[in-house]
């Protein structure tokens, strides 16, 4: 791209963000969610159709296409990226590795460690926003490239808008790339991706008490401290590339956490069991969750542990022995529902003089089984569940 081109489309985005930030503290669910819409519009016309040869600046000359060299006069560029990019305009990094592709590479993760150790990618956030937006748990666009996109942003392992425009090879085995960002297109874009984002956290957390204090309730607020920390390291670029994100009025991701762990502690989970003995294995999984967090007593509970005990004499031949055959089989039952939420189970078999002295160590090898495992496939569940 030579000359004085200009895009109007994408200079109409940065300034309408601008106009429309500060609107965002103080707004109705619905005019949260027209803001969204926009702002999703707005993405879509700005990562669709010919992004990667538009500038958004109005300096006298635009940043240069793509362009390749071979040999000769190692350029300017290779030490200094600033000698072919206005460092006002501009955020540019140059990367270098024995071939074109991870060169390029090397460039555009050269561009992101410009913004430091605040936006590091943290791959469990990334996929579990990608999961939940492949889960139609977050409403993205439908267009699948921008969707793609969206979920590639959140990684953070590029940036958005982020172009190669330089490639110069040596000859002697070293490639050279040089990658740019335009700062005015940096902060049109992250800011509707932190709209977009930011209601989607508002639509999470939308709920009534009796469905906050709920497993669902929980995995909505943990899945918006995930999204807030997206939205912090876009704050980052925003505010770096020229922008203002204070107007943005965001919550940071300790705000819904603190709130997830407060939805914990409210969570009942009532335990059920038929073929006990002397409440041994009922006060086992109690407290089990009771150690967890959770609470065991409470009127119409959300959650019931459903377990079933089953014992029988295992004869051997040839053996004295009495030998007790004890199956525990629990699900987590949703009540509301009747859904199984996740089941847990085990065998064990055990043996002494006396049936009733082996049924009695069987119960107690199961509390010992139950005390060792349950919290563990518990804290699965909880660690995966969502929304």
């Amino acid at each position: 791209m030579t000359g004085k081109v200009f895009s109007f489309t994408v200079v109409y985005l940065f300034f309408s963000c601008l106009l429309f930030m500060p609107l965002l503290a103080a707004q109705t669910p619905e005019q949260a969610d027209a803001m969204a819409r926009e702002a999703l519009q707005r993405l879509e016309a700005a990562l669709g159709g010919n992004t990667s040869s538009v500038s958004v600046s109005s300096a006298n000359t635009a940043a240069p296409s793509l362009q390749i060299t071979q040999g000769g006069v190692q350029p300017a560029w290779v030490i200094d990226p600033y000698a072919a990019y206005d460092r006002g305009r501009y955020f540019a990094a140059v990367g270098s590795a024995p071939n074109r592709s991870q060169a390029e590479a090397r460039a555009l993760s050269a561009l992101v460690a410009i913004f430091g150790q605040s936006i590091q990618s943290d791959f469990t956030v990334a996929a579990m926003y990608s999961e939940a937006v492949n889960n139609g748990i977050v409403n993205v666009s439908e267009n699948t490239d921008i969707r793609d996109t969206i979920t590639r942003a959140a990684s953070m392992d590029n940036l958005i808008g982020a172009q190669i425009g330089y490639v110069w090879d040596s000859g002697r085995n070293a490639v050279y790339a040089a990658a740019y960002l335009d700062k005015e297109r940096a902060v049109s874009i992250y800011t509707d991706l932190v709209i977009f984002n930011k209601n989607n956290i508002a639509l999470l957390t939308n709920m009534s008490n009796e469905e906050k204090n709920t497993f669902d309730g929980l995995a909505r607020y943990r899945l918006a401290s995930q999204i807030a920390k997206i939205n912090a390291n876009y704050a980052v670029i925003i505010n770096q590339s020229g922008g203002s994100a204070a107007s943005l009025n965001l919550n940071n991701a300790d705000y819904y956490i603190l709130e997830a762990n407060n939805i914990f502690r409210n969570i009942t989970v009532t335990v059920s069991v038929d073929n006990d003995r002397a409440n041994r294995v009922q006060n086992a999984f109690a407290g089990v969750l009771s150690s967890e967090g959770l609470r065991t007593r409470g009127n119409n509970p959300p959650y019931i542990l459903e377990v079933f005990v089953f014992t029988s004499e295992v004869i051997f031949p040839y053996n004295a022995f009495k030998w007790c055959l004890i199956e525990v089989s629990a699900n987590l039952i949703d009540n509301s529902t009747g859904a199984s939420l996740f089941p847990f189970g085990f065998y064990l078999r055990e043996g002494h003089s006396t049936y009733a002295n082996a049924e009695s160590r069987a119960y107690l090898m199961a509390e010992r089984e139950i005390s060792q495992k349950f919290p563990l496939v518990l804290r699965e569940y909880l660690e995966t569940v969502m929304p």
